[in-house]
């Protein structure tokens, strides 16, 4: 009985997670990042100064409209796009482990890690996991 409730969930598990890769497949844009958020409510960026307030708006909102994430298969390629008006192309692979997208980055040693909040036709919602956490 218990090797049928593991091949079971075994199954369970592997249908899931097809599933959820079948969902990320795509190109998908940046429109939010709770960074940016965070930082306009700030102590800091209400110190500075408006025409430095404008730049760092500008920079956040060039970030925005300048990244991207596809996923194929079991590879990811994506924009990295800076504050400093730069954008650089990246790739690597990814896997899901359970609601947990693991990201490697060429050329990288330490993966990125994301919790999937949610995933549906027009949003892919991911919020970054820290290091230890």
């Amino acid at each position: 009985m218990k090797k049928v409730f593991m091949i079971l969930a075994f199954y369970l598990f592997t249908i899931f997670a097809f599933h959820l890769n079948s969902k990320l497949e795509g190109r998908w844009k940046l429109i939010d990042f709770t960074g940016f958020t965070t930082m306009v409510g700030s102590d800091a960026f209400n110190k500075l100064s408006e025409e430095k307030k404008l730049d760092a708006i500008q920079g956040m909102e060039f970030v925005l409209n300048n990244t991207f994430y596809s996923f194929q298969k079991d590879s990811i390629f994506f924009t990295n796009a800076g504050p400093d008006f730069s954008v650089s192309e990246k790739k690597g692979k990814f896997l899901l482990k359970s609601d947990t997208l693991i990201v490697f980055e060429s050329g990288k040693v330490n993966p990125l890690k994301f919790f999937v909040s949610s995933v549906n036709d027009s949003n892919l919602k991911l919020r970054f996991v820290r290091k230890g956490g």
